[in-house]
């Protein structure tokens, strides 16, 4: 399955939407999934891997390793969404107020392998410096 690669700085709108990148776009098809992610992020799944990631997050919490209120979360806040003709998603209010978002703002869309990631400028600063700096102590 082909993964998803790269960082690209994007802005919001005033409406709140956020066009994907055309190499994103491609790969998510018709439709897609928004929910919340960790440390203050929108994580942007296809419809297979949302329901791959629904079933774990389930498994989960049935083997009480995560809480039924993370689990609430997760669910509550999903959206399914399809893309407009200029390959645009709307971030709600209560995501965009997730991952500390601001309309007219700027906004970093990376690839994570198996799914998409949407934060503030400043939450990719700090991930990328310190994912860096781990790479740079780890020895091969």
């Amino acid at each position: 399955m082909q993964k998803f690669l790269g960082v690209f700085e994007r802005q919001l709108d005033i409406k709140g939407r956020l066009a994907l990148p055309a190499t994103y776009r491609a790969r998510l098809g018709t439709s897609c999934y928004l929910t919340l992610g960790t440390d203050n992020s929108i994580e942007v799944f296809t419809t297979e891997k949302f329901e791959e990631e629904a079933d774990r997050m389930q498994e989960l919490q049935a083997r009480g390793e995560i809480s039924m209120d993370r689990l609430r979360a997760f669910s509550a806040r999903a959206l399914a969404i399809e893309p407009d003709a200029q390959g645009r998603i709307y971030l709600d209010e209560r995501l965009r107020k997730h991952a500390r978002l601001e309309v007219r703002g700027p906004v970093m869309v990376m690839g994570r392998l198996d799914r998409i990631e949407i934060c503030s400028v400043e939450r990719y600063d700090r991930s990328m410096a310190a994912g860096e700096q781990e790479y740079s102590e780890t020895s091969s």
